[in-house]
Parts: structure tokens; C-alpha cells; sequence
């Protein structure tokens, strides 16, 4: 036997067939070869973000430059449980810059924004208090600190 049908390809979209040929003439064997590689991940910090503006942590801290990577360095302490250093490391696979949340800083604008949340942490922590109990008036649990 010289010719044996495999299969019957007239009923094929006349793209896929050339897409078929060039296949079987190896024209796609380098992209199979090549490795796969993904992107940084966006989805965690992007949820992480979004849950921290509802919350308020976000219109709280401010939104300096400063702000934001006091922000980056809570949310990354809630999704990593690392060390603040750690947390550098760790944002080289995630899409921080991507998410607005960070522009990747070193170890010493860590430092900085720690000194900045704890310089501003009583007044952080009043805007969360009145928000909190601005949006539950029902609860009798708020009280005045003058």
C-alpha cells in the first residue's frame, strides 16, 4: 500500500489545515521547546488591597509615597508572615508596582515608613476608630477619647 488516509481534513478550515502542515513540516519546534515563564502574581495583593480600602486601613494611612509602603508592608505581613526584609524578596514575585500599592524601595525606606506609621499611629488609629463607629451607629460601644 503507497497511500493510506488517516483522515479526512476537506471539511477543514483552509487556515488550519496550512496551521497542520506547517506543524508536521516542524515549523513550531523551537516554541516548544522554549520554557515556560510566568508573570508575577497580581491577584493576592490586588484582593489584599481592595479588602484594605473597604476596611479604610488605606484612606487612613494617606496616600504618600511613604503611606504606600507602610501599606505594602501590612498587607505583605498578612499574606507572608516574613520579616519586613522578607517582604522584599517576596514582592519580587508579585505584581506590587503593577497594583499601585509599592514602587520598590530598600531596606531603608522600610525602615523609613516604619518610623512614619509609628510617628502617625495614633492618628491612624483615630481615623479607623471614627470610621468604625461612624458606620455602625447602632453600636453602643464607641466612646469619646478627648
Amino acid at each position: 500500500m503507497k497511500n493510506r488516509t488517516l483522515a479526512n481534513l476537506s471539511h477543514w478550515n483552509p487556515a488550519r489545515i496550512e496551521a497542520l502542515r506547517r506543524a508536521l513540516r516542524g515549523d513550531f519546534d523551537q516554541a516548544a521547546s522554549s520554557e515556560v515563564a510566568l508573570g508575577p502574581i497580581f491577584g493576592l495583593l490586588f484582593v489584599l488591597k481592595q479588602i484594605a480600602e473597604a476596611l479604610g486601613i488605606s484612606g487612613a494611612l494617606g496616600h504618600t509615597p511613604m503611606a504606600k509602603l507602610g501599606l505594602f508592608l501590612i498587607l505583605a505581613r498578612v499574606a507572608h508572615q516574613g520579616s519586613r526584609l522578607s517582604a522584599v524578596r517576596w514582592a519580587e514575585d508579585h505584581a506590587v508596582s503593577e497594583s499601585s500599592v509599592w514602587a520598590r524601595s530598600d531596606e531603608d525606606d522600610l525602615y523609613a515608613a516604619l518610623d512614619d506609621l509609628s510617628a502617625r499611629q495614633e492618628k491612624i488609629e483615630q481615623k479607623l476608630f471614627k470610621r468604625t463607629c461612624a458606620g455602625k451607629p447602632r453600636l453602643r460601644v464607641c466612646f469619646s477619647t478627648m
